[in-house]
């Protein structure tokens, strides 16, 4: 690329500007909070039983109180996905963030998911200091996901720049399409070990893979 290129750096949002677990958490919260009036062992004795299982809404479904209510799995789930989330972004995605900024870099958000529920996330995160709202690519609006090449497509006819990077974490859909499209893909490898989606390459074929990884968000600035 040369110096006088346009570029711009893409991000997913779940488990990669910050550890989507942590939402979940917030969202059992939230259940527990809303249903603890029907249970005895109140909101943290209901937190405590969806964060043990392997199912956490089958589990609190199968409890006898809750039973009588009638509380089914569409009350559950509309608790889960409209809650306002008690999520922060972590100090090296806020300074990487920063720092793209100050070089007056566009920065996009391309994600998948429901409209209430990832605009709750941006809320609360703080997104919009970073990203302008017609950067910012969510499924539940556009009616395409990353399995498709429209989003990435949608950023391109919106920005035009030179050079893309697209920064994810999901072997399954975040590397494929940018990949066809020439794009420099980044994965944040799960040092941790909590993403929501495993990082197995040998489950998928090698054109779903980035071209480059890094272990903490802060490499991102010696890339790009």
């Amino acid at each position: 690329m040369g110096g006088s290129d346009r570029i711009c750096v893409a991000f997913d949002l779940d488990d990669t500007l910050y550890k989507e677990i942590e939402f979940v958490r917030s969202g059992w919260r939230a259940v527990a909070d809303t249903f603890a009036r029907y249970s005895d062992t109140g909101s943290d004795g209901l937190f405590s039983v969806m964060s043990t299982a392997v199912n956490a809404f089958d589990a609190l479904l199968a409890l006898p109180a809750l039973k009588h209510v009638g509380i089914t799995i569409e009350d559950i789930l509309d608790i889960y996905r409209t809650h306002h989330p008690d999520i922060s972004l972590p100090d090296d995605s806020f300074a990487v963030l920063s720092e793209l900024k100050r070089r007056n870099i566009p920065l996009a958000l391309i994600t998948d998911g429901r409209s209430l529920t990832q605009r709750n996330k941006i809320a609360a995160l703080g997104l919009d200091r970073f990203f302008n709202d017609d950067l910012i690519i969510i499924s539940g609006e556009t009616g395409v996901d990353k399995y498709s090449s429209a989003p990435f497509m949608l950023l391109d006819s919106r920005l035009e720049a030179d050079h893309y990077f697209y920064v994810g974490d999901n072997l399954a859909k975040d590397f494929f399409q940018p990949n066809k499209m020439g794009w420099t893909t980044i994965m944040l490898n799960d040092t941790d070990h909590v993403n929501i989606h495993p990082q197995d390459r040998s489950k998928v074929d090698p054109d779903h893979w980035p071209s480059k990884t890094i272990n903490k968000i802060t490499e991102l600035l010696n890339l790009i």
